[in-house]
């Protein structure tokens, strides 16, 4: 298992904070992710401080959450388009892996089918006009009319899309998956889960895992997180990280420290 941490800006606090608690992996943002604009992006300094001590470390990057692919409203896939490929420059300067993303809403569409093709379309041209060498991570969602909720849905849009997995790759949160209705509680939960991507031929593309734990029941449709162990996937958590697809990738953990410090504990019991 190789545990990450989410750590916010400034991007030279990142290496001590690691080394702290012993962990070569992180999460981090690039700008304000509640907003499109360049609010939040780290300056020349901090950047440079960071390259200066990130030696050996795994990064990635989480885009804003305003992000929508597939809206009917050009100014919002453009806004959404200008944000991801800033990010995803900045990201590859950085040396980081990437940088993960909702893909966006079904709301204004006829189908969910409409939406994920529009997604597609709009992806397409990231991946054309992004630096060469960056990569795009898409990760499934949960609450109400968001696209790209089942692993079938993910599958679906991969193959219209059907770039090469260096550019574009997958990332899993658990409380996402387990919240839109896939059983990730008990102990065979990573092999059920490592088949489902393999029928939809996603396992070449998985880079990372949000490894979190759910509030809620399975199916809740609410993207509310808890350490693991604390909340309704529970042992599943452990099956998934020993599982030998997903047992060398990094397992962000999107919580504080202390409770992300709490749930590493205890999935190496």
């Amino acid at each position: 298992m190789r545990p990450a941490l989410h750590v916010d800006p400034p991007l030279a606090s990142i290496p001590q904070v690691l080394s702290e608690h012993g962990v070569d992996a992180f999460q981090t943002t690039l700008r304000d992710p509640q907003r499109f604009g360049k609010t939040g992006i780290p300056d020349a300094d901090d950047q440079a401080a960071y390259r200066a001590a990130a030696k050996g470390l795994w990064g990635i990057a989480h885009g804003s959450l305003l992000v929508n692919l597939a809206s009917p409203e050009g100014r919002i896939r453009n806004s959404s388009k200008s944000s991801l490929i800033g990010d995803l420059a900045l990201a590859k300067e950085l040396g980081l892996a990437g940088v993960c993303f909702h893909v966006g809403y079904a709301m204004g569409h006829d189908s969910t089918e409409a939406a994920i093709e529009a997604a597609a379309r709009k992806l397409g041209q990231i991946l054309e006009e992004m630096p060469e060498g960056s990569c795009a991570v898409i990760e499934n969602s949960c609450e109400g009319s968001e696209i790209v909720q089942e692993i079938e849905q993910m599958g679906h849009l991969f193959r219209i899309v059907g770039a090469d997995p260096k550019s574009l790759a997958l990332l899993i949160d658990t409380c996402h998956l387990h919240a839109a209705g896939f059983d990730l509680s008990g102990a065979d939960a990573g092999t059920r889960l490592a088949d489902a991507l393999d029928a939809q031929e996603l396992l070449p593309r998985l880079m990372a895992f949000h490894l979190n734990d759910c509030e809620g029941p399975c199916g809740c449709k609410r993207d509310r997180h808890k350490a693991p162990g604390e909340g309704s996937i529970g042992v599943g958590l452990q099956s998934v990280v020993r599982h030998p697809a997903f047992s060398s990738l990094p397992m962000i953990l999107e919580l504080s420290i202390d409770s992300a410090l709490r749930g590493i504990e205890f999935l190496r019991r």
